[in-house]
């Protein structure tokens, strides 16, 4: 029966997933471009329309992005789309209160984890994404993107795909109640500390500091944010 149905499926469809493979195989890299049509086209002897199809298919994926007169490019976090979690759809009035506690179920364990498997230029790169976060506070600029990133990096550094691919997608999700606890008095300056502290803990391998470093942050986050932190979840 799989077999009849591999059959029935449309060439276009078929060269989709010999380009997913190519890529995997590869190991393309964020931003890498794919080769030209035609090289494509003498790769899978096909006609230039199937191709055109095939990564068609993979743009509506999220896999590429195709670019006018440049061509077509890997994505950031190949495969994600815009909203994995159907966010869009859940209750706007309780979200940022459960992204919060989400990330103060998850956020702990991933920078205990952090602490362990970190490499020295995932270190350097969350020590220049704390100096930006500092730099764009002091200029009274928005200084998110880069708080945004310095916890993605952390998720990096875990080496875990599933969770390298979860926690941007909240951590950008929730980027309105990081903009709500600008204006508490102090809330930067207690995030900045935790933020200092969690990396600390990473640099020196220590997974304790690293984990209540960051529940700390958690806990604050929500606190400024006038949302109740559950107390099963503070050990």
């Amino acid at each position: 029966m799989m077999e009849n149905i591999r059959k029935t499926r449309k060439l276009p469809e078929q060269v989709a997933d010999k380009l997913r493979e190519m890529i995997i195989q590869e190991e393309f890299r964020t931003g890498t471009k794919l080769p030209a049509e035609a090289e494509l086209m003498a790769r899978f002897g096909v006609s230039r329309s199937t191709v055109r199809e095939a990564v068609k298919i993979l743009q509506t994926e999220h896999i590429v992005d195709i670019r006018q007169g440049q061509g077509t490019f890997l994505c950031a976090m190949p495969g994600l789309a815009k909203d994995p979690l159907g966010l869009r759809f859940a209750d706007q009035n309780e979200l940022t209160a459960q992204l919060l506690e989400t990330r103060l179920i998850i956020e702990p364990n991933v920078a205990a984890l952090a602490a362990q498997r970190r490499t020295e230029e995932q270190l350097a790169a969350m020590k220049v994404l704390l100096d930006k976060m500092d730099n764009a506070y002091l200029h009274g600029e928005d200084y998110t993107p880069y708080d945004i990133e310095f916890h993605s990096i952390i998720a990096k550094c875990t080496g875990n795909d599933v969770v390298q691919r979860l926690l941007p997608t909240i951590h950008e999700s929730i980027q309105a109640g990081y903009r709500h606890t600008q204006r508490v008095e102090g809330s930067y300056q207690r995030a900045s500390q935790c933020h200092m502290e969690m990396y600390r803990g990473i640099m020196e391998h220590d997974s304790e500091r690293a984990r209540m470093a960051a529940q700390r942050h958690m806990m604050q986050t929500m606190h400024d944010s006038g949302i109740e932190v559950p107390s099963v979840l503070i050990k």
